[in-house]
């Protein structure tokens, strides 16, 4: 009950005060039904702490995806990120990356989607930064698709070095997914992990210039 007041709640907000454009989002969920509830893993560029609720709003499922514990501060902001699925992790535990990919593989395990930002921080600049490969390694691993997801704006509207956001248009892509089964299984491991991180650049690219944003 509380997910569905988080997402109404953070709807209006976007709507009203980012004018939020959403596209692939009906093909996300025809795609999402199709799967009779089997997790994904949505891989976003990452610009602002917008994003996670940004994303949280948008999709139709419960996800499940890792926040800087610093965000749980305030009562009510915190109640409504926990509400659409984010879980607290202090900064030693956020640098132990095979911590991380612990947590987010036991997510899948419990029938999760999740989201993860492989940039693995908020860009300093708006500009998309190098991938890190846990995405790729958590999908070859669980032989969970990839669906690409292109945020723009939201560094525009709440960057790094601002306290409070301010009234900028967002936009959202969902791109097409990508399958670690399209891989043949006797392509090695870590072959099969850079063929993964490769496509999920090129989809991100694509969608980047393709944003009117």
């Amino acid at each position: 009950m509380f997910f569905r007041l988080a997402q109404m709640f953070f709807r209006v907000y976007f709507l009203l005060y980012h004018r939020v454009s959403v596209r692939g989002l009906s093909d996300l969920k025809k795609f999402l039904a199709a799967r009779e509830g089997k997790p994904v893993i949505l891989a976003a560029n990452h610009e602002s702490y917008l994003d996670p609720p940004l994303i949280g709003m948008l999709f139709p499922n419960a996800i499940r995806f890792i926040a800087w514990d610093g965000l749980f501060k305030f009562r009510f902001f915190a109640a409504l990120i926990r509400a659409l699925g984010a879980v607290p992790v202090n900064h030693e535990n956020k640098n132990s990356a095979a911590s991380l990919l612990r947590n987010v593989m036991e997510f899948i395990k419990q029938g999760f989607s999740v989201l993860i930002f492989p940039e693995g921080e908020r860009s300093r600049d708006g500009t998309l930064g190098t991938l890190e490969g846990g995405v790729a390694l958590i999908s070859s691993k669980t032989n969970v698709p990839i669906v690409p997801v292109w945020i723009d704006g939201t560094f525009e509207a709440y960057p790094l070095f601002r306290k409070f956001p301010r009234p900028k248009h967002v936009a959202v892509t969902f791109g097409k997914p990508i399958f670690p089964d399209d891989i043949p299984r006797d392509v090695p491991e870590k072959e099969r992990r850079r063929v993964l991180l490769d496509s999920l650049e090129r989809e991100l690219t694509a969608m980047r210039d393709a944003s009117s944003v």
